[in-house]
C-alpha cells in the first residue's frame, strides 16, 4: 500500500483501492461460505507503512472490524521485531504521542484503550508482528500456533452450529465522542475521505471465533529461537529453543484425567521445567493468555499498560528485539 497513490476515495481506480476492493469481495465470499480466515501480508499495517487512506484507521481496519466475524486474526513480518498491536477506526484526528521507540509507541497504545467498563470488543482486532527469521539485526526465530479443533470433522458440512454469526449491528465507525463523524464529515478536509464514506454495516459476533474460544479459535503459540548462530553450518543442524509461550503452565497438560487431551506443545519440544505437570509459574510463560481471542488480547494490553508490571514490560521489550536493542 506505499507504492500506490495513498486510496484517496475519489480515485477508484488507484493500484491501493483495487487491492482493498479485491480484499472484500474475497472476505464477502468467505463469510457466505462461513468460513474462517487469517490475514497475512510481509509488511504489517500501520502508519508509517501505508498511506493514511489505505489503512491508517480507514480501508484496511474497516475491512477488518467489518469481517471481525470471519477474520481470525492478522499475521505479518518486516518489521523483524515481535509484537501486537490494535487495529481500531478513529473518525477524529489520531491521537500524536511523542514517543522514542516502536516500544515505546505500543505501550502507549495499549494505554489509551479504553477502561474496562467502556470497552467494546467490536472495535477492535489484533496484529501479530512476527519475528526475523534471518540473523539481521536480531536471533532468527519461529512460531508454532495452535488453534481448537473441537467438531472440525463436522465442519466440512455447513451447520449454522459451526459457525455462525449474530444478526447484523448497527454500524460502529467513530471512536472519539458521539457526533464527531457527522460533525467532522461536514468539513471540506473530510468530506470526500473514506472515513465519511464508508457505511457498511459491521459483522461483530461476541461468539465469533475471534472473539470466543471455540472450533477454529487460536489458543496460543510458542516462539523458538536459535541462540548460538555458530553452531549451526553445513555438518550441524540448527538447535533451537524455546524463548516463550503465550500458554498459561497448566494448559500444556491434561486436568483430571482428561482421556481426550491434545497437547497444544508436543512435551519433547519444551524445557524440562515445563514437561512437570504440577508447574503454574514459568519464565517461559509471563503472558499467561487463555486462547488469542481479541478480548484476551486487550486483557494482556491492559496488563503492559500497567506503569506497576514492569517485570511483564520488561519480558515484553526483551521479546521484541531478542535481547538485542530497538534497531
Amino acid at each position: 500500500m506505499t507504492a500506490v497513490g495513498g486510496c484517496e476515495f475519489t480515485d477508484p481506480e488507484d493500484a491501493g483501492n483495487l487491492q482493498l476492493d479485491w480484499l472484500e469481495v474475497q472476505l464477502e465470499t468467505f463469510r457466505k461460505r462461513k468460513m474462517q480466515v487469517w490475514l497475512t501480508g510481509h509488511v504489517p499495517p500501520g502508519s508509517g507503512t501505508y498511506f493514511p487512506e489505505c489503512e491508517q484507521y480507514v480501508r484496511y481496519v474497516e475491512l477488518s472490524l467489518r469481517f471481525q466475524d470471519t477474520i481470525l486474526g492478522h499475521l505479518y513480518g518486516h518489521l523483524n521485531a515481535d509484537h501486537a498491536n490494535d487495529l481500531k477506526i478513529w473518525i477524529d484526528p489520531p491521537l500524536k504521542v511523542a514517543t522514542s521507540g516502536l516500544f515505546e509507541g505500543i505501550i502507549s497504545t495499549f494505554t489509551n484503550i479504553p477502561k474496562k467498563s467502556k470497552m467494546n470488543h467490536d472495535e477492535y482486532g489484533v496484529i501479530n508482528v512476527s519475528p526475523a527469521v534471518v540473523p539481521n539485526p536480531y536471533l532468527p526465530s519461529f512460531r508454532i500456533f495452535t488453534y481448537n479443533i473441537t467438531d472440525a470433522g463436522s465442519a466440512m458440512i455447513p451447520a449454522e452450529s459451526l459457525v455462525h454469526t449474530a444478526k447484523d449491528r448497527t454500524p460502529r465507525h467513530g471512536s472519539g465522542k458521539v457526533g464527531d463523524k457527522k460533525k467532522l464529515c461536514k468539513l471540506k478536509e473530510y468530506r470526500n475521505t473514506w472515513k465519511c464514506q464508508l457505511t457498511e454495516e459491521w459483522h461483530s459476533d461476541e461468539e465469533a471465533p475471534s472473539r470466543q474460544n471455540r472450533l477454529w479459535s487460536p489458543l496460543g503459540y510458542a516462539q523458538y529461537y536459535l541462540p548460538n548462530l555458530d553452531s549451526a553450518d553445513k555438518h550441524h543442524a540448527p538447535k533451537y529453543k524455546l524463548e516463550y509461550m503465550t500458554f498459561r503452565p497448566q494448559d500444556l497438560h491434561p486436568h483430571n484425567n482428561e482421556t481426550h487431551f491434545h497437547y497444544p506443545v508436543p512435551l519433547r519440544n519444551l524445557p524440562k521445567s515445563l514437561r512437570n505437570d504440577t508447574v503454574t509459574k514459568s519464565k517461559y510463560a509471563p503472558y499467561r493468555m487463555k486462547d488469542l481471542t481479541i478480548p484476551s488480547w486487550i486483557k494482556l494490553a491492559y496488563k503492559l499498560a500497567d506503569p506497576k508490571r514492569k517485570k511483564l514490560r520488561k519480558k515484553f521489550k526483551k521479546f521484541m528485539f531478542m535481547g538485542g536493542k530497538e534497531g
